[in-house]
């Protein structure tokens, strides 16, 4: 993997927030690896396990459009497994390049020692099988992606197990939240991996929605008895964002926000395959960061513009934090809250 050098640009502000963001950009770059930290829905004695995640939301206020970034690394003694992202509207799914990552990590401040809603359901539907379409299928970024839309979370869930899928009570109800909201959901398969790991491309989403969120809301059966991995999110937008778990209050602060100079705007745009236009004019990056996920939750997380003169309210921080903005000339993978499950094993 190529790696890239940080770089500084001292006409570029920095606001920071948090006594440890220093060696946030070390952490993200470290953390971006095979650490497993979050065991799927699977057979038992063949789990699917998650590491660290690391997401890149960008969002377009203008057109309602959001771009979803996420990058994982799991493993599994399954024969085949994959995982499974709701998002409000149809996604457009496409291969990115993991330097996205690098791109924005690269921005984080340095002190000197140097991340709609969906449509209506067409057609017919009767019980079972009937009752959910397949919207699309595609080969992106080393899975087989299948677009499913249903008003029936059952309905889904029969999907899923008439498929070679493994569903449970939890995987319903976790399910339900999202076709009781109208929500796409868009299954991935690992097409190329071993049996003890497997580590596949980049995937961006880009599906239209009335406000950016991030995958948090997980099934009870995905939360780790022994805790949970990190989750670091790097929001793209032009202006300050509060990051809330649906209505029930802030999810984190941001650790560091700094502006993104137009010609790391470019890089950022076609390292996900998108025009440069697609990236918010005098756009900025906020990074927050999660240390206990995945963990119970309420809903999943929405941002939320903040009036020009608020500062960011004190959040369920993993540890304190400071709100205070200082400006420097100094200069980081669900979840993700997706949801995964494993095949049964094909028997010969």
């Amino acid at each position: 993997m190529e790696q890239m050098q940080p770089h500084a640009d001292p006409a570029r502000p920095v606001k920071f927030f948090g006594a440890k963001s220093g060696t946030v950009a070390l952490v993200a770059l470290a953390t971006m690896g095979s650490a497993w930290a979050c065991s799927g829905v699977g057979p038992p004695g063949v789990p699917v396990v998650f590491g660290d995640q690391t997401n890149i939301v960008i969002w377009d206020a203008a057109h309602h459009i959001e771009h979803f970034i996420r990058n994982a690394n799991f493993r599994s003694g399954a024969d085949d497994f994959g995982f499974i992202a709701p998002t409000p509207g149809k996604p457009q799914l496409h291969e990115a390049s993991n330097q996205a990552f690098y791109t924005l990590a690269n921005l984080a401040p340095s002190f000197g020692f140097g991340g709609a809603g969906g449509g209506g359901l067409g057609g017919g539907g009767g019980a079972g099988q009937a009752a959910v379409q397949v919207i699309q299928e595609a080969d992106v970024a080393g899975y087989h992606a299948t677009t499913l839309f249903s008003s029936d979370a059952h309905a889904i869930n029969d999907w899923m197990n008439d498929h070679g899928y493994v569903s449970t009570p939890e995987v319903e109800k976790w399910a339900e939240r999202y076709t009781a909201r109208g929500w796409y959901l868009t299954a991935f398969k690992v097409i190329d991996k071993t049996k003890l790991a497997a580590s596949t491309g980049t995937v961006r989403m880009s599906f239209k929605t009335r406000k950016p969120y991030n995958p948090f809301y997980v099934p009870s059966s995905n939360i780790p008895i022994n805790g949970g991995g990190t989750l670091r999110v790097y929001f793209v937008s032009e202006g300050d964002y509060d990051a809330n778990i649906g209505d029930t209050g802030t999810w984190q602060v941001p650790q560091w926000t700094a502006d993104i100079p137009n010609i790391d705007a470019n890089q950022l745009a076609a390292q996900i395959e998108l025009p440069p236009s697609s990236i918010p004019a005098n756009s900025q990056v906020e990074a927050f960061v999660d240390t206990n996920f995945p963990r119970p939750a309420a809903d999943d997380i929405y941002f939320v513009r903040r009036p020009i003169s608020a500062v960011p309210a004190a959040g369920p921080a993993n540890e304190p934090r400071s709100s205070v903005r200082l400006l420097t000339i100094a200069p980081l993978l669900g979840g993700l809250g997706l949801l995964a499950v494993a095949r049964r094993r094909h028997i010969a």
